[in-house]
């Protein structure tokens, strides 16, 4: 943990990095998917060029990574994972090789660059703010996951203050179960001792760990059944975030 006074330091020094890098990278990678850099070659590298330049300058000094070989088996699929900080989207993106999109809301398509890198690198936009047009994407967003996709979604909806999981809200299942993909759980620890939850200062340094889980089938379920997948999901994410958080007491015992 540090002192006080390099708290600030290292706020700053997080804050003013993901000003720089964010558009940068927003550019670079909307720019190589438009010239038909499909698979990401360019623009997911740089996406982890970004996580790990956030994660750095946030004062993540490890990144475990447990059980991440089950993403590269698996087209397409959407992850869920607890969560509890602003770095958890970075600390997910730079544990993997394979792209990962994110289920956006729909608002953040119209932020200059970033919104149009976001569309063209495969994040999937939903529509929260009414409730016709959010069914409708909820559609298009199942059709694109089909494709091939693997997207992130935190079921929670925001970041959690304590050590309960907030009630999962349920239009990440309506998705997968319309689109028929498992569901792959992730549980993240250590973010929250960094940089907590709904704050913007980073409080203390250390190691982060991100453990995925074995998929969970969709396909035997219908929007009827989608509470016993979603208390299924929970449990796993649980199990998941215990695990991560035994590996950074590990860790810290060395």
């Amino acid at each position: 943990m540090e002192g006080r006074k390099t708290r600030p330091l290292r706020s700053l020094g997080l804050w003013s990095t993901t000003a720089t890098l964010t558009p940068l990278v927003a550019l670079v990678a909307g720019a190589s998917a438009l010239l038909g850099d499909k698979k990401g070659r360019v623009w997911w590298n740089a996406t982890r060029a970004w996580a790990t330049g956030i994660t750095g300058s946030a004062g993540v000094t490890d990144l475990i990574v447990k059980g991440v070989e089950v993403l590269y088996d698996a087209d397409p699929c959407l992850l869920m994972a607890n969560h509890e900080s602003h770095l958890d989207p970075p600390a997910i993106i730079r544990s993997s090789d394979r792209p990962i999109g994110f289920l956006a809301k729909a608002e953040l398509k119209r932020v200059p660059v970033m919104g149009w890198a976001m569309e063209r690198t495969g994040h999937v936009f939903v529509d929260r703010q009414n409730k016709d047009r959010s069914h409708a994407s909820i559609d298009r967003a199942a059709a694109r996951v089909a494709e091939g996709r693997c997207v992130l979604v935190f079921p929670e909806g925001t970041r959690t203050q304590t050590d309960d999981l907030l009630p999962f809200k349920k239009g990440g299942f309506v998705l997968a179960v319309k689109s028929q993909v498992p569901i792959i759980p992730i549980g993240i620890a250590g973010t929250r001792a960094i940089v907590p939850s709904q704050s913007n200062v980073v409080v203390g340094t250390g190691p982060v760990a991100v453990v995925y889980g074995q998929p969970i089938a969709t396909a035997h379920h219908t929007l009827d059944t989608k509470d016993a997948l979603i208390a299924e999901v929970r449990q796993a994410i649980l199990a998941l975030r215990d695990e991560a958080r035994a590996l950074i007491a590990e860790h810290a015992a060395r």
